[in-house]
């Protein structure tokens, strides 16, 4: 928990940048590396404050009263109530991860200008602005946003219909 805890401290463009930074020239292979093992920490977090929370509750008391080992108590009481905050937590990395690469691409930092990405679109459109082609900016902003709106709105329907709790409310 502590060295989560250390981990959440460091913002998560600035740790994928250093990372990226140790690992060399960026590619598709290892900018995904390095997002993938920078945005687990929201996730450990979520779950263990779910199981913590669920872990006092008088069903599984009572599963582990009546002799229920510990993968049985998992399996049964505890997963259905926090799988959906989980599935939340994975779309909204995703969500993250689009946005760190965009703008790691965007920045310069990212996957080269050869390499078709969000960020790399708006980068190569930002410089048109300047010859008054705003529209070359537009369209993979607007692209960008609807994409990451759609993305959201997926992951507050999962957690929202996927809650066992609010089912029966």
């Amino acid at each position: 928990t502590r060295f989560m805890e250390i981990f959440l401290c460091v913002p998560g463009l600035l740790l994928v940048v250093l990372v990226q930074a140790l690992l060399g020239k960026a590619n598709v292979l290892s900018l995904s590396f390095v997002i993938g093992i920078t945005g687990w920490t929201g996730i450990a977090r979520v779950v263990r404050t779910q199981v913590s929370q669920i872990r006092s509750c008088e069903y599984v008391i009572a599963s582990r009263c009546m002799g229920a080992g510990f993968f049985r108590i998992l399996r049964r009481p505890l997963a259905p109530n926090f799988v959906s905050s989980i599935l939340f937590m994975v779309i909204m990395n995703i969500r993250g991860a689009i946005l760190y690469e965009s703008t790691l691409s965007f920045m310069g930092l990212g996957l080269p200008l050869d390499v078709i990405s969000w960020g790399s679109m708006l980068s190569l459109a930002g410089n048109n602005l300047i010859y008054g082609s705003w529209w070359t900016v537009l369209i993979p902003g607007a692209f960008l946003v609807a994409t990451l709106l759609c993305i959201t709105n997926i992951g507050s329907y999962l957690q929202k219909n996927g809650d066992p709790r609010q089912r029966n409310l």
